[in-house]
Order: structure tokens, then C-alpha cells, then sequence
């Protein structure tokens, strides 16, 4: 055996230049109230509140004028 083999793999973080590319999660505000209450909603209400808004999406695009 080798001293190399003994050895760990080594890695190093990336450079300070890159810049730092914006996830999904650190766009939310945790402390937001409406955050809090859709976080806190059961999955059944939550599911029945989507329900909702899809369907007064649609009746809003049924009811717009042609173009």
C-alpha cells in the first residue's frame, strides 16, 4: 500500500467569484403570514383550495372575450 491510498479525497469549495445561484427555498419567507397558514392547512383543505382556484381560472378564461 501506498501513503496515497491512506488518504482522504479532498475537496475544496468553489471559488468566491461564482456567484450564488437563488434556490426555491431561499425565496421564502418564513415568518409570512400566508406562508404560515398554507404551511398549517391540512392537505384535504389544501387539496379543496387548489380545486377552487383552478376552477375560477377556467370560468375566467370562459367567460373572457375572443380576441
Amino acid at each position: 500500500m501506498s501513503s496515497d491510498a491512506s488518504q482522504g479525497v479532498v475537496t475544496t469549495p468553489p471559488p468566491p467569484s461564482m456567484p450564488h445561484k437563488e434556490r426555491y427555498f431561499d425565496r421564502i419567507n418564513e415568518n409570512d403570514p400566508e406562508y404560515i397558514r398554507e404551511r398549517n392547512m391540512s392537505p384535504d383543505l389544501r387539496q379543496d383550495f387548489n380545486m377552487m382556484e383552478q376552477r375560477k381560472r377556467v370560468t375566467q378564461i370562459l367567460q373572457s372575450p375572443v380576441s
